[in-house]
């Protein structure tokens, strides 16, 4: 059996927590607050201070942007490719390959944007030191490492030393979507420290926040042997979600106990409960799911015990969803055999999520801060595409993402691309005829209804040339067409959302990975970015449908 089993069959990478897009300020002002020096006309070089860590201490580049890549060859090795372009991005390596840098990805200069002019970025404190992050200890040096890697030749600039890692909670890596607000302006992603929400319900996020209103976030362990334990325990560190939301973990209390250990975590305080009726506001909550007495953890093995254990604790969190005891639901990776059973017949999470709430038909959605991909066929083999492929089912595709845009993601009116089936967009019937039968016909149609759909693209060129920077989500027509190039833009922050259902869930668009498992080397960002892409739309979709409400009255 392969050692890796993913949810999309992607490792994570392990790289830092993700930087905001680049700051449009001048280059001295950039210089200035990153600490290095600035040089003035006359020739000299003035010492700028360095941003201070929670100690007081100067800050140095490797703690900033050193870390790990999750990211290797199915081999077991590494994989080649470092930062994308040699060197780090106020510690993210930017998206941008090689040495020939591209144009700027920030919001204010996306092509074909200039009718949605970006809001100002708020700028936070750059140089304060997080207040409330638990003080972690020094670790030990790592001997399962992985060398640095490395691309045409230059050694990776953006590796995290594991012995001294600075997790700074006043800028986690929350890169989510850039929305359009409901008065149909761009919103651009803020840099202040304090957790931000979409249509500015960041004026909720008080530090008095009481209980009544806090989101109750459930997240399912997932198999306990890959990295799911890890990314949820390194996640939840940040303690400002405490200030927004409960998280409450389906899983096993003394299987956490292990990793805490593990992750040098003793002095973090889990709060044991039952049932969800005995959970604290205050802590992070287990809730045991199976008795695990005879069970222990093998990091990075495939284990029956494990596949069971991760259908229970996702069977218990989808009971208390259903219930309405959960605001959201956040699922950790799973192995798709092990965890297969007479209850569980299934290809993912989606399909079984679908069959418990009773949906005829859900939205693979995968969304970052620079782009949202769809697909119409999901978890269809290859050799399936074609024959799914149907009118109906590309405007039943194209309806779910619609709405979800508007209500889970606050823009008012949506711009969806197409991407074609065959290869360029079927070259006029050249190369196949869907496009011409079936797509392009759908999409006239919407167009004459006033919705702003266009396509279909060839996909290559499509996300060649960054096109889909002009448009709020794209409609891929099978999997890897639209999830290739979307882990290939935005793997670190990626996260898969469910779109269609009456329940909100999310999770990393990561797997199990199984070789890098209980060594430390797991990046938490994908994880966090799901955690507070399930606030976002959780709040959004309230809000929407109370507006909703209110017009039919």
């Amino acid at each position: 059996m392969e050692q890796r089993q993913s949810e999309e069959s992607n490792p994570p990478r392990t790289t830092p927590s993700a930087a905001p897009a680049p700051d449009p300020r001048s280059r001295t002002t950039q210089e200035a607050e990153t600490g290095s020096t600035s040089t003035s006309q006359a020739g000299n070089q003035q010492e700028v201070p360095a941003r201070e860590n929670r100690n007081g201490e100067p800050r140095s580049n490797d703690q900033r942007n050193g870390g790990q890549r999750n990211d290797r060859n199915r081999d077991g090795g590494p994989r080649d490719g470092g930062p994308r372009d040699g060197g780090p991005r106020d510690g993210r390596p930017p998206r941008d390959g090689g040495q020939n840098q591209r144009e700027n990805r920030s919001q204010n200069n996306r092509p074909g944007r200039e009718e949605r002019p970006a809001e100002p970025e708020s700028a936070g404190e750059p140089g304060a030191p997080p207040t409330d992050r638990p003080e972690r200890s020094q670790r030990p040096n790592q001997p399962n490492q992985r060398p640095k890697n490395q691309r045409d030749g230059q050694q990776s600039n953006n590796q995290r030393p594991t012995e001294n890692r600075q997790r700074d909670d006043a800028q986690p890596n929350r890169n989510r979507p850039a929305n359009d607000n409901r008065n149909g302006q761009r919103e651009s992603i803020s840099n202040d420290p304090e957790p931000r929400l979409n249509n500015d319900l960041s004026g909720q996020v008080t530090e008095n926040m009481g209980r009544e209103d806090r989101l109750v976030i459930g997240i399912s362990l997932g198999d306990y042997n890959g990295i799911g334990p890890e990314v949820i325990l390194k996640a939840l560190q940040y303690n400002r979600l405490q200030k927004i939301c409960t998280p409450v973990i389906y899983g096993s209390m003394r299987i956490l106990n292990r990793y805490r250990n593990l992750l040098n975590l003793k002095d973090w305080n889990l709060n044991g409960a039952q049932s969800i009726g005995q959970i604290s506001h205050k802590l992070t909550n287990v809730i045991t799911c199976w008795p695990d007495q005879n069970q222990d953890i093998q990091p990075g093995q495939v284990t029956a015990d494990a596949g069971q254990a991760a259908f229970a604790c996702l069977q218990r969190a989808v009971d208390d969803l259903k219930a309405g005891k959960l605001d959201a639901l956040v699922t950790a990776p799973i192995n798709k055999n092990n965890i297969q059973s007479e209850e569980f017949k299934f290809p993912g999470h989606t399909e079984y999520l679908a069959q418990e709430f009773g949906v005829q038909d859900n939205l693979m959605f995968l969304v970052s801060q620079s782009l949202r991909v769809g697909v119409v066929t999901g978890h269809v083999p290859l050799g399936r595409v074609r024959q799914n492929i149907t009118r109906e089912r590309i405007a039943q595709k194209l309806s779910l993402m619609m709405r979800s845009l508007k209500q889970d993601f606050g823009i008012e009116k949506p711009k969806i691309a197409v991407l074609g089936l065959n290869p360029h967009a079927g070259e006029e019937g050249l190369l196949g005829t869907e496009e011409n039968d079936i797509i392009k016909p759908l999409i006239a149609e919407w167009r004459n209804k006033g919705q702003l759909v266009f396509g279909p693209y060839p996909a290559d060129g499509f996300f060649g040339t960054r096109a889909y920077l002009k448009f709020d989500a794209v409609l891929a027509m099978y999997h890897d067409q639209g999830l290739i190039p979307f882990k290939a833009i935005a793997f670190e922050e990626g996260v898969n959302f469910t779109a269609g259902m009456s329940a909100v869930r999310t999770s990393p668009d990561h797997g199990t990975a199984y070789d890098i498992a209980g060594k430390d080397l797991a990046d938490e960002t994908s994880m966090l970015q799901a955690i507070y892409t399930a606030i976002d739309v959780a709040r959004n979709r309230k809000e929407y449908l109370e507006l909703e409400a209110g017009a039919l009255k």
